[in-house]
């Protein structure tokens, strides 16, 4: 008895549980975020950015970490519910005027907070003091006019990685105004006015306080000491003193972009410093005899765009890695530093290709850029001191001769080349054995040798568009062709030949692993996907002079099918792809997609819904011709048999039997 009652007991107290349980989590799960936005269970991620959405209360599962709420209709954020496992908050675009001071309380492993690109003007004193572990808060491009009104009241022994107040109209700042301690400062389009080593004085707002004392802060509230990253870009009149660049000496990341530099930078860049990327590009900077010579003994990466530089100097001890030198009237550099890895120089004047002084070779540098300059040939020898040089673009120059030998002959491990944009009528064939990418569009490319190919065997894509004579020496299908040689691309990917005065269709049966193929823009009249691989996925054919297309149904693994801008016909042989229309979202659009019949045009769509699949008539033919044969044939051999039975029994059938007589007749004597 004792033990039934045990096990009764027990049975209750369980029943109990899993009741208690249940009404426990079921609320939850019915109100959780998932049920209304994107959640990703890998990453931990809820991400909701419907406008129409109005979350008032947020609950989410445990294992959740990260979320987004994005373009959210939000001038209050919501009632958060108990959540201690969420690290990363992030609330923009949401149109929200305030931040109550109690909105945190709930999320106390808060590491990251971002309420960029809303309407705040002010946060509450205590709003971050429940946070232990924040440790970056990004508040870009809101309201913010009075630095005096953030208290930024952490908890105890919080340093901050980051602060963000970029965009922000700041036109009140006094001695109150001290900033939380924090290792990288953005104050980026801030409205700032100067920088000296005693403060950073702000422009003056009307209808706010215009005194001197009303809009500065002495420059030790920015607690310097602690500080590696300082952002004061994009503040167009803002001028910089030497002695506010001793002040930042000790910070590793600075960014002055497009403000005013003092005479005295370089020296201090070299001297002084301890930055590791600096970023300068268009400011305003005296140069000497409009060349860039300085390195600082610890840069890695330097981006001087757009300063006016004519000429670029860099010399062997300078240990940078990547340079950024765009939108510059440079024509000249000497570079003998040997630890470069990336050099872009785009948008400058020069007219000849940059080699190396004599006895260098710059054997770490894998990117070079030199795009949209004034060339117009790649001399002998002009990669060879480059041995390691893996993406090499010298697009929209006035290139109209590549020497064969400009090439290395073997070793050269190239990943992508871009010659687009020049002048190029024929090609080399160099040997290529890692390139991925080639990029040969929108040049006057008429004929490529039937070599070209074997060079490239790990070749993945192929731009050759915009080469308006590249089929010039194919009159049709049947004749030799450079083409003919794409099957020697064995591991080709995507294939981009649109305006290039194709005619006819491609046969690229044999391309196995070819998913994207792009024949936009020229003139192919009929398509069959016979000639097309089986693995394609998009497949781009507007803008052709295409009517009639075939066998669509055997592309199993088409997504992507574009046939707009071309005179189709309006028959049965459009039924094979009506699935791949519909899903276009242009299809109703009549000046894209129509289809003709005689000589009248019609819009497709409307057409698309009554089409019906051809009936092949030539079969329809041969199968009645063969069963009137069958039954002609048995007509013919039944009057055959039938006249043959007749000769056979016609003597029997005329014979006729008489009764012979057993008695004379009596004979009258």
């Amino acid at each position: 008895m004792k033990s039934a009652r045990k096990r009764t007991s027990h049975s209750i107290e369980m029943r109990i549980f899993v009741l208690l349980f249940f009404t426990t989590i079921f609320p939850s799960v019915r109100a959780d975020l998932c049920a209304h936005c994107d959640c990703d269970f890998l990453s931990h991620t809820v991400v909701c950015n419907r406008p129409s959405l109005l979350v008032r209360t947020v609950s989410m599962l445990p294992n959740i970490q990260q979320l987004h709420l994005n373009s959210l209709n939000l001038p209050q954020p919501p009632h958060f519910l108990f959540h201690p496992n969420l690290r990363v908050l992030r609330m923009s675009r949401c149109g929200m005027h305030e931040v109550p001071g109690s909105t945190f309380l709930p999320l106390p492993g808060l590491e990251v907070i971002d309420l960029s690109n809303n309407h705040l003007e002010t946060l509450p004193p205590t709003v971050l003091r429940s946070l232990k572990f924040l440790r970056v808060l990004i508040l870009t491009n809101n309201r913010i006019s009075n630095l005096d009104q953030l208290a930024w009241i952490l908890a105890p022994e919080v340093v901050l990685e980051q602060l963000d107040l970029s965009g922000n109209p700041i036109a009140i700042a006094t001695s109150m105004s001290v900033f939380p301690p924090v290792r990288q400062l953005f104050l980026s389009e801030t409205r700032m006015e100067s920088v000296n080593e005693t403060a950073i004085m702000f422009k003056k707002l009307p209808g706010k306080c215009e005194k001197d004392v009303c809009r500065h802060i002495p420059i030790h509230n920015l607690n310097i000491s602690i500080l590696t990253t300082i952002d004061l870009s994009s503040n167009r009149d803002l001028e910089i003193d030497l002695g506010a660049l001793n002040v930042f000496s000790n910070a590793t990341y600075v960014d002055l972009s497009n403000t005013r530099l003092p005479i005295g930078f370089e020296e201090w860049l070299e001297r002084k410093s301890r930055v590791k990327s600096l970023n300068i590009s268009h400011c305003q900077i005296p140069l000497h005899e409009d060349t860039w010579t300085s390195c600082g003994q610890f840069l890695h990466s330097m981006d001087i765009s757009g300063i006016g530089a004519k000429r670029l100097r860099l010399s062997r001890f300078c240990p940078i890695r990547t340079v950024f030198a765009r939108d510059n009237l440079i024509s000249n550099i000497y570079i003998d530093s040997v630890s470069i890895e990336s050099l872009h120089l785009e948008r400058n004047m020069f007219s000849e290709f940059p080699i190396p002084p004599p006895g260098v070779e710059l054997t770490e540098l894998h990117t070079l850029s030199l795009s949209h300059n004034l060339m117009t040939s790649l001399p002998p020898h002009a990669l060879q001191s480059y041995p390691n040089l893996q993406h090499f673009d010298v697009s929209n120059n006035q290139l109209s001769e590549i020497d064969p030998q400009a090439f290395p002959s073997i070793g050269l491990g190239l990943i992508s080349l871009d010659l687009s944009s020049n002048q190029l009528s024929s090609l080399p064939h160099p040997i290529l054995p890692s390139l991925l990418l080639l990029d040969l569009s929108s040049n006057t490319i008429s004929h490529l040798d039937p070599h070209f190919f074997k060079g490239l065997p790990m070749l993945q894509q192929l731009r050759i568009s915009s080469n308006p004579t590249l089929f010039s020496r194919c009159p049709n299908h049947e004749s030799p062709c450079w083409s003919d040689h794409l099957d020697e691309l064995t591991s080709l990917v995507d294939l981009d030949i649109s305006n290039s005065g194709l005619e006819f269709s491609l046969h690229l049966r044999h391309l196995r692993t070819l998913k994207s193929l792009l024949l936009r823009g020229n003139e192919i009249r009929v398509i069959d996907a016979k000639s097309l691989p089986e693995n394609l996925r998009t497949l781009d054919l507007g803008e052709n002079r295409l009517q009639f297309t075939s066998n669509f149904s055997k592309l199993d693994y088409l997504k992507d099918l574009r046939v707009d801008q071309n005179p189709l016909r309006c028959d049965c042989s459009l039924y094979d792809i009506v699935p791949h229309l519909l899903n276009q979202s242009q299809i109703s659009d009549p000046l894209l997609y129509y289809c003709f019949s005689g000589s009248w045009q019609y819009p497709l769509l409307p057409y698309l819904a009554s089409v019906k699949p051809c009936i092949d008539t030539t079969r329809n033919f041969y199968s009645v011709l063969i069963t009137t044969f069958i039954i002609a044939f048995a007509i013919v051999g039944s009057l055959i048999g039938g006249f043959l039975i007749y000769r056979k029994y016609a003597e029997r059938a005329n014979f006729v039997y008489k009764r012979i007589s057993l008695m004379e007749s009596p004979v009258r004597l």
